[in-house]
């Protein structure tokens, strides 16, 4: 229904020969979809109601930008400034800041739509994010919650490290459904646990082990039930566990010892616990979890990176002095083909994300053979027609435009090199040549820029990932010694940075393994979501902590060195507490269970 629509609505602009009323529709309708379309229904269309003006916005002035040149070189450099920032905000809306700034960067860069009025150019774009408002209404408005049920669910099943912490993220946005909440608590109480014994399962006799498996398969086969009933719209019947109980006592009764027997009456707990959740979403029995205060601590993250000392700060340096000059050069040049030579340097430096320069190179490579494909086929095929295929194209493949930095960037430059009046009058190598150049002077102010100025990585990423690792120990250490307000905050943002220069970091080393650089992501995820939590754990009383600080010492304990060998300290899992006490020891003990398994892969792999 959706390519049938847009198809209809886009091949009727094009047989009037309006391309850029096309281009700026379908634009209106590819960026709204990235930004509109990601979490629950109610989170979506909240975000939407000042995303989605943001969007018409900047469609339709782009042309008014493109045509002072002070404004024409401050816009885009001013936008990617702030793309680089954008991540610090969540995944979430980093896929709505994103769709708005790389708008911005398009219109203010290329002027794109400069033969149509301003009214109409709002009205065309505000068309065309309404009609991305109204797939986004259509597809989810009979099951609004789906997306965060599908996260929580996700938690039950899916081992990767950061499935619990994104869960977190999607249940809050949606407005911390209270049985969903419970859920997650006891799929967070089950992954710890369930962790744990797999890992103790090398230090137990044949026969234990043999045993502690069938404990485990059962407890895989009740928690993917529950999965299917946490995913479900509507209540169903819950899974039994009397197999995996009888299991459990069986394995009681052959003499393990008190810690193990300690993870299977959390494993025991967490299942439970589940259960508890789903019988309590009709009745709606269960206290909910207050939100911690976002905006502080988003506060609390720019002030701790906003600094000389922050990779991000460079980073943001680089992208932004890249774009000035590039945009200088731009407005100094007076030619069509200088209406690519911005959205090139956007395309290979990323703003919102580092990369290794060999990565940057495959932009630029990738870059280059669009420009060079769409300016030979741009002079032979009349632009409606193209336009309306590639906005067919991003609309129904919006999902690839989201993940993919490159395919997105590409599908812009080609839009703009159709759009441009020279693919009809000039010769095709003349097409080829000057677009290439524009792309060319581009891709080389952003590898210049972004990557030949940095200089080499000094430290080994063991010692970059065991120097992170002892700062958020550190933060933790701070909660459980009952530091004061500002001790908590000054080793936060000490965190802050330390755990954002992992990334870059990591994202910068070529010359590792790749089973190396990849342990080192998993812990450098692991560390991000570890010290948030442990900051929304200081945000609560005292009183509220104290039933789990024994998990937080745990964690720490985790958190040490590792030397290859078993953890020598007494499990322990939140149980009983406040729920913002509970949740966020639950999830300091999983990512620190991941930190330290990563740790030890790259220590000793």
């Amino acid at each position: 229904m959706v390519l049938a629509v847009t198809a209809a609505a886009t091949a009727t602009a094009a047989a009037f020969g309006l391309a850029e009323v096309t281009a700026i529709a379908g634009l209106g309708a590819v960026f709204g979809l990235m930004a509109g379309v990601g979490g629950p229904l109610r989170s979506d269309l909240r975000l939407m109601a000042w995303c989605g003006p943001l969007l018409v916005l900047a469609l339709a002035a782009g042309p008014v930008v493109n045509q002072v040149a002070a404004l024409a070189v401050a816009v885009p450099a001013l936008a990617v400034l702030v793309a680089t920032v954008v991540p610090l905000l969540g995944w979430r809306l980093e896929l709505a800041g994103g769709a708005v700034l790389a708008a911005v960067v398009l219109s203010s860069a290329t002027g794109i739509g400069a033969g149509l009025s301003v009214l109409l150019r709002l009205a065309v774009a505000a068309v065309g994010v309404g009609f991305a408002v109204v797939l986004r209404v259509v597809f989810g408005g009979r099951d609004p919650s789906a997306a965060t049920r599908r996260a929580v669910a996700a938690a039950l099943t899916d081992r990767e490290a950061r499935v619990l912490a994104d869960a977190v993220v999607v249940w809050r946005s949606d407005g911390a459904p209270a049985w969903l909440g419970e859920a997650l608590a006891g799929a967070a109480a089950m992954r710890v646990a369930r962790s744990e014994l797999e890992s103790r399962l090398g230090g137990l006799p044949l026969p234990l082990a043999e045993r502690m498996r069938v404990v485990l398969a059962e407890a895989d086969r009740v928690a993917a039930q529950l999965a299917v009933a946490v995913r479900a719209r509507s209540s169903r019947a819950l899974p039994m566990v009397d197999l995996f109980t009888q299991q459990a006592d069986a394995l009681r009764n052959v003499g393990v010892s008190s810690d193990v027997l300690r993870l299977v009456d959390g494993l025991a707990a967490g299942l439970e616990q589940v259960r508890r959740g789903l019988s309590d979403r009709e009745r709606g029995t269960a206290e909910p979890v207050p939100r911690p205060r976002g905006r502080q601590l988003l506060v609390e993250e720019l002030r701790a990176l906003v600094t000389p000392r922050s990779a991000l700060s460079r980073h943001a340096a680089r992208c932004t002095l890249a774009v000035l000059v590039g945009a200088l050069i731009a407005t100094w040049w007076h030619s069509p083909y200088a209406s690519i030579l911005v959205m090139s340097i956007f395309a290979v430096l990323r703003p919102m994300h580092r990369d290794s320069a060999s990565v940057a190179l495959q932009r630029a490579a990738g870059m280059m053979l669009a420009v060079g494909v769409a300016a030979v086929v741009g002079s032979f095929t009349p632009a409606p027609l193209l336009v309306a295929a590639f906005v067919v194209l991003g609309v129904v493949g919006f999902a690839v435009l989201q993940r993919s930095h490159i395919a997105l960037t590409a599908l812009l430059t080609v839009l703009v090199v159709v759009l441009r009046d020279v693919t009809r009058t000039a010769a095709v190598p003349d097409l080829v040549i000057g677009f290439l150049t524009s792309a060319a002077i581009g891709a080389t102010l952003a590898l210049a820029m972004g990557y030949l100025t940095l200089p080499r990585p000094r430290n080994s990423l063991v010692d970059r990932v065991r120097g992170t690792v002892e700062v958020v120990r550190g933060l933790a250490g701070v909660l459980i010694e009952g530091g004061a307000p500002e001790a908590v905050r000054s080793a936060h943002a000490l965190a802050i940075r330390r755990t954002r220069d992992l990334v870059a970091f990591i994202d910068r080393v070529e010359d590792e393994a790749e089973e190396q650089r990849r342990a080192a992501k998993e812990a450098a995820a692991a560390l991000d979501a570890l010290r948030i939590a442990l900051r929304e754990l200081a945000e609560l009383r005292a009183d509220d902590r104290a039933g789990v600080l024994p998990a937080l010492r745990y964690a720490r304990t985790l958190l040490a060195t590792p030397d290859g060998r078993p953890v020598r300290a007494e499990f322990h899992l939140p149980e009983v507490g406040p729920w913002p006490a509970v949740l966020a020891a639950q999830v300091v003990v999983a990512e620190a269970l991941t930190v330290h398994r990563a740790a030890v892969r790259l220590e000793h792999g």
